[in-house]
């Protein structure tokens, strides 16, 4: 609807919002709660608990169709400057019913009721009026409670009347200078038809509408051809015998919200046309201008009706198909209270040419899309479509949409909103939260509307904004929907969290703010190509405000998992404001002016030893709303490590024999070493595995283990393993392992030994080892033997090899260094 002033300058119908989470799911409540199995009659309920109209609407069943037959006569004595006139009418509404009813209602205003029948039999009926509670209930009572698919008749005459608003504007039946005009916005349908008087009970129609063939001026002075309009496509135009009647039959075939409804009489010129749609299909255009507008506003109207494939065209690549099935506009001069543009579906009404030449046929058309398409559950969520078709025209006559204008949409809507300052009355009511219908029509539900959708684009970006417009449509065409139910899809296809932006801006009063704007970037040095373990890579992250207001809670997020797999990232060296979670990288971005350089930072990641090779990807991202990323992705390529390790065997250096093994590999690598291996081996069977972890993958590594094993032939495989996997050549190394000690025996013969008791005068000794004696060693001096497997130790008296009087100690050693002790006494 579009933006009139009254003649008492309060304002009437321009552009609007939605509903809390909570307050939305209590309004989509349609009948109180009652103690009723699901089989057992009830009484609908008479609201269909819009907060707005608390009394209008009603429960218990769902309308599918309604078929009004209106029969149109003016009365044969006119005076003052409208035609007054009578109507005989018969509305059957189709509906069903969930739950069996015992009685429901319908809002019916004004005109007399003649009878009522369900189902083709006589039921009782009552009214229930008071004008204060804008209550206008026919309460029905059928002799058989209804279930499921029903349909109720009722007839009626009478003298039709408009509905005055709280805020003083006039809808419902008025009378024009030609004939009258039904409009709907938001509750005077009612004055017109009995029916569900909600949004949210969509329905199709077939309107049949029997006017008189010429009709006049109050005066009598010019006659004309006379016209009925309405929506959807024009069934029938059919002449009564005597041609004195006309009978016109439009039947609307998609789903209409009853506000959208319009019937209009009068004298008219009819402009009839084709509209070919971006799909390649066309379907037919319907326009009717008054008879007596001059010849300039008829051109006006002419060329306008000329463009509306073009704007259509043009709205169908922003919202998507067109929705309707015919189009065109209805332009009469009417009375000052109803002195508006309203967006009756399919073509909508015009009371001016100028109205129709300026940006209000656009805002009609978005319409078609924004609130007729998709019509809000209650009167509260009128933002949304009053808000689009605000915001709309900005962007259709811009240089971004479809027109030349310079200045981008954005800026529009925020310098509307920084013109108003905080402490305005504008801000006094939450678009979602409202509940008076005085202020229905008031700067929440357009300007504010406007300025959220523009504020949306900056808070989710541009893709996801343009996709959600579409999307609202094509998901939920020929629907009614809440403004929960739009946060919900914007949330799932921006992937943000649009809480506490929707609360700020739909469900609570007060000034919001204006989103945040920035444009991030991730570099690196090197920005290209490949590096390699031990190379450091230094990232920068910048952001720069492109919006309107400073950066003060912008949060820039980097996805380092494709990172940290192959290299390292210290957080004690990230600057302030940047900070590590997991592989998540979260930088704070400072405060930052309009205009103001970009804000940057930097850190560094070191290539581990351990890489694997491949690519290292470090993705950026903007957390908050309003952000987008120009370069959002780093991708370098790590060098996978193809040289082996060493290892050196630094001991044993002979073959033995040897006691126990005791080993030492020594291992390099260029990049890091995991691990030096020694496994010894008898034969072909391992006997023992000896290894060390290299701790932190340092390039160089010692690995030491000492080895008790049997006596026998063995040898050692040894080599080294990089963090990456390269093993070094494996090298053998063989040894002997002689653990048994030596045997010595006293030898026979008085030349050798004299013995005296348990002591010796002179003592000889015979050595055996299998693996050879080596030395001897008599109370610490050394005698060296030749290495055989036999030796001897002869003539042992004291002074010699320095043995001695009383106590003496001998030990004999083996090659591989085992030894036995001998105790002697020499007198």
């Amino acid at each position: 609807m579009t933006f009139r002033p009254l003649p008492d300058t309060r304002p009437r119908r321009l552009v609007a919002l939605a509903l809390p989470g909570l307050l939305a799911a209590a309004l989509l409540t349609t009948a109180p709660a009652m103690e009723a199995s699901a089989d057992e009659p009830i009484d609908g309920a008479r609201t269909s608990t819009d907060p707005m109209f608390p009394n209008v609407g009603n429960g218990g069943y769902d309308a599918l169709d309604y078929d009004v037959a209106i029969a149109w006569t003016p009365n044969a004595t006119q005076s003052g400057s409208t035609i007054a006139g009578t109507i005989q009418a018969t509305t059957t509404m189709t509906a069903t019913a969930p739950q069996p009813l015992k009685s429901f209602s319908l809002d019916f205003e004004g005109l007399e009721v003649d009878a009522v029948t369900v189902d083709g039999v006589a039921a009782a009926w009552v009214r229930e009026v008071d004008p204060s509670a804008i209550k206008y209930k026919l309460i029905v009572t059928p002799t058989t409670p209804v279930s499921g698919e029903f349909s109720v008749a009722v007839a009626y005459h009478g003298t039709p009347s408009s509905h005055t608003d709280l805020d003083g504007s006039s809808e419902g039946w008025n009378r024009t200078s030609d004939g009258a005009t039904l409009l709907g916005q938001p509750i005077g349908m009612m004055t017109g038809y009995p029916h569900n008087n909600t949004p949210a009970d969509k329905a199709t129609y077939t309107f049949t509408i029997d006017i008189p063939t010429i009709l006049n001026t109050v005066a009598g002075t010019a006659p004309a051809e006379a016209a009925a309009v309405s929506n959807g496509e024009l069934a029938s135009k059919t002449a009564s015998p005597d041609g004195t009647r006309t009978t016109w039959v439009w039947e609307q075939t998609k789903p209409m919200a009853s506000e959208l409804a319009v019937i209009s009489i009068g004298r008219y010129d009819v402009i009839q046309s084709e509209v070919a749609l971006s799909d390649g299909s066309t379907i037919p255009s319907w326009s009717f201008m008054d008879y007596a507008l001059a010849a300039a506003n008829k051109n006006t109207i002419r060329t306008r009706e000329a463009q509306l494939g073009t704007i259509i065209r043009n709205l169908e690549t922003l919202y998507g198909p067109y929705p309707g099935k015919s189009t065109g506009v209805i332009v009469d001069t009417v009375p000052s209270g109803i002195n508006y543009a309203l967006e009756t579906q399919d073509r909508s009404f015009f009371p001016s040419a100028g109205s129709v030449g300026g940006n209000t046929l656009i805002h009609e058309l978005v319409h078609q899309w924004y609130g007729d398409n998709v019509s809000p559950v209650t009167w509260t969520d009128i933002w949304i479509g009053e808000g689009m078709a605000t915001w709309g025209p900005a962007f259709y006559n811009t240089a971004e949409g479809f027109g030349a204008g310079a200045t981008p949409t954005e800026t529009t809507y925020y310098n509307s909103w920084n013109a108003s300052a905080p402490t305005s009355a504008n801000w006094s009511t939450a678009p979602g939260a409202q509940t008076s219908s005085a202020n229905l029509y008031g700067y929440q539900t357009y300007t504010r509307g406007a300025q959220f959708w523009a504020a949306l684009r900056v808070a989710i970006g541009d893709d996801a904004f343009f996709e959600l417009i579409e999307e609202w449509q094509t998901r939920y065409a020929g629907t009614s929907r809440t403004g929960a139910d739009l946060k919900a899809l914007a949330e799932e296809i921006s992937g943000r969290d649009l809480t506490a932006f929707y609360t700020d801006w739909i469900l609570e009063p007060g000034k919001p703010a204006w989103p945040e704007k920035l444009t991030a970037a991730l570099t690196s040095d090197p920005s290209t190509g490949v590096v390699r373990a031990g190379d450091v890579v230094s990232y920068t992250l910048s952001a720069t405000n492109t919006g309107r207001v400073p950066l003060a809670t912008s949060v820039v997020k980097v996805d380092l998992a494709g990172v940290l797999g192959q290299a390292t990232i210290d957080p004690a060296s990230l600057p302030a404001g940047v900070t590590l979670d997991g592989s998540t990288l979260v930088w704070a971005v400072p405060a930052t002016a309009v205009g103001a350089p970009a804000a940057t930072v930097s850190f560094a990641a070191t290539i581990s030893g351990a890489a694997a090779g491949g690519p290292l990807t470090a993705t950026a991202s903007v957390a908050t709303l309003g952000g987008t990323c120009a370069s959002c992705a780093v991708t370098l390529d790590v060098a996978r490590d193809t040289e082996r390790p060493t290892a050196t065997l630094v001991t044993p250096t002979t073959s033995g024999p040897f006691s126990a093994l005791a080993v030492r590999v020594d291992a390099t690598d260029n990049a890091g070493l995991k691990r030096i291996v020694a496994n010894v081996y008898r034969g072909t069977t391992l006997v023992k595995s000896t290894q060390t972890a290299v701790a932190g993958g340092a390039k160089s590594g010692t690995h030491t283990a000492t080895v008790v094993l049997p006596d026998g032939d063995y040898t050692v495989k040894y080599n080294s393993q990089d963090l990456v996997g390269n093993i070094s050549a494996t090298s053998t190394f063989a040894f002997t392992i002689d653990a048994t000690k030596p045997t010595v025996t006293v030898k026979d013969g008085a030349s050798f030994t004299v013995q005296t008791g348990s002591s010796y005068d002179l003592v000889s000794y015979k050595l055996f080892d299998a693996g050879k004696i080596d030395r001897v060693v008599i109370n610490g001096v050394v005698k060296n033997l030749t290495d055989n497997q036999w030796s001897d130790v002869n003539f042992l008296k004291p002074g010699v090899f320095g043995a001695v009087k009383g106590q003496n100690t001998m030990l004999v050693y083996d090659v591989a260094g085992n030894a036995q002790t001998v105790l002697f006494t020499l007198n």
